[in-house]
């Protein structure tokens, strides 16, 4: 278990956060009432194509996450402890029937419609994986092969589902929130490496195969991965099993690459060279990195966004709602808002410094590596470091179920916050 300081807690936590989360309300609301308007001004010409409506139901939906964040706020964390299990079971049921009987939208099953209301079962299980892991591995701290093994379980099973919806992206959170989980449970940092190796390889072997077609840069690795075990102070049976991970990851992901469908292929490619499909899956990437270059150091002017108004850029009130946000307020505009969410990490990260009991502290870094994982992959996403996956921006892009999980998330960081003096 890593060492944490068991000061009392920092006065504020609770104020910071609740200003944190009304600011970022400001934030979305400002972004979708822009992309729902044309371009105003001298070059007015048509509406953005989104309607009207979709800022006036994200407005109910945050009158509804505050309401979400104030009850969990105050419900007994020992309750929420005891439930966990139930929870989990429940998510993985509707996700499994989510598959079963959930409507297909754009070759997906992700959704189930109540009425005018689109509930999406991934976004609770997110949630619900960050309580799930917290109680497991506080049982087990002191048993680190059980923790981890049981954790992969706990993780994998929604991610799995998941991915046959198919969503990779959302599959690939839940893997973040255990690996934060797990190694502030206190993996050694050994274990991590041995962990972390494979995924290299897997990456390398991917991109000499599939992007440059050239087996080298996977070999070259090999050859150091062998240089080093062979240098280290690992045992043999350790270095050969270390070895056949990285062997097998490297040939595995060509079979994973084969099971993918034809366009999160598109995708991954468009990533690795935009232009290659301009008006296809490269399209999005390249009308994103347009739209932010375009804002300069203080933005268009808000309401002026060219790639907004004149229906450049798609998704532009959901996944790429950042890249309007860095078209009309510039990289000032742009940097106050990761800002903001660097704060709600920071105080995460202290709430969790803060709690004696090992399920609170866990908690709260999962709740820190749940919001990690979407701010960091959504920004990269939308400045082209990663390929397409269609993760939202928490809080700020359109949508009822990811906004509610955020808010519970805030309610229970503010929920253990107030009670770190409790054993």
């Amino acid at each position: 278990m890593a060492t944490r300081w068991r000061g009392p807690a920092l006065p504020g936590n609770g104020s910071v956060l609740l200003l944190a989360f009304a600011l970022l309300c400001a934030y979305s609301l400002a972004a979708l009432w822009s992309v729902t308007e044309g371009i105003h001004g001298p070059y007015a010409i048509l509406a953005s194509g989104v309607p009207k409506t979709i800022f006036w139901r994200q407005a109910v939906w945050i009158v509804l996450a505050w309401g979400v964040l104030l009850a969990v706020r105050k419900a007994p964390l020992s309750w929420i402890e005891e439930t966990t299990p139930l929870l989990y079971l429940g998510v993985l049921a509707l996700l499994g029937l989510v598959l079963l009987a959930g409507p297909v939208v754009a070759g997906s099953r992700r959704w189930f419609f109540l009425g005018p209301v689109h509930f999406q079962p991934s976004e609770p299980a997110k949630l619900v994986v960050v309580l799930a892991l917290a109680r497991w591995l506080a049982a087990y701290r002191e048993r680190q092969a059980v923790a981890v093994a049981g954790a992969a379980v706990i993780a994998g099973l929604p991610a799995l589902l998941v991915l046959k919806e198919p969503d990779l992206g959302t599959s690939l959170v839940f893997a973040g929130i255990a690996l934060v989980m797990v190694f502030w449970n206190g993996l050694p940092l050994r274990l991590l490496l041995a962990v972390g190796s494979p995924l290299v390889s897997a990456a390398l072997s991917f991109y000499a195969q599939t992007v440059v077609h050239n087996p080298w840069p996977w070999a070259v690795y090999m050859i150091l991965l062998i240089m080093v075990l062979w240098l280290g102070e690992r045992g043999l049976l350790e270095s050969l099993l270390l070895l056949a991970g990285n062997l097998a990851t490297g040939i595995g992901v060509q079979f994973l690459w084969r099971g993918l469908h034809a366009y999160q292929q598109s995708r991954i490619l468009s990533f690795f060279n935009p232009a290659r499909d301009s008006y296809g899956a490269g399209y999005q990437t390249i009308q994103s990195r347009v739209a932010i270059g375009s804002g300069g150091l203080f933005g268009t002017g808000y309401l002026q966004g060219t790639q907004k108004g004149l229906a450049f850029l798609p998704e532009r009130h959901t996944d790429f709602i950042f890249s309007v946000i860095g078209e009309e307020l510039g990289f000032v505009g742009s940097t106050v808002l990761v800002v903001l969410f660097g704060v709600v990490l920071w105080k995460a990260i202290r709430v969790a410094e803060q709690a004696r009991r090992p399920f609170s502290a866990l908690a709260a870094v999962g709740v820190a590596g749940y919001l990690g994982c979407h701010v960091v992959v959504n920004l990269m996403i939308t400045t082209g470091m990663l390929p397409v996956t269609g993760l939202p921006l928490p809080v700020i892009s359109y949508g009822g179920s990811n906004l509610l999980v955020t808010a519970a998330a805030l309610g229970l960081l503010i929920n253990i916050g107030s009670r770190s003096f409790e054993v």
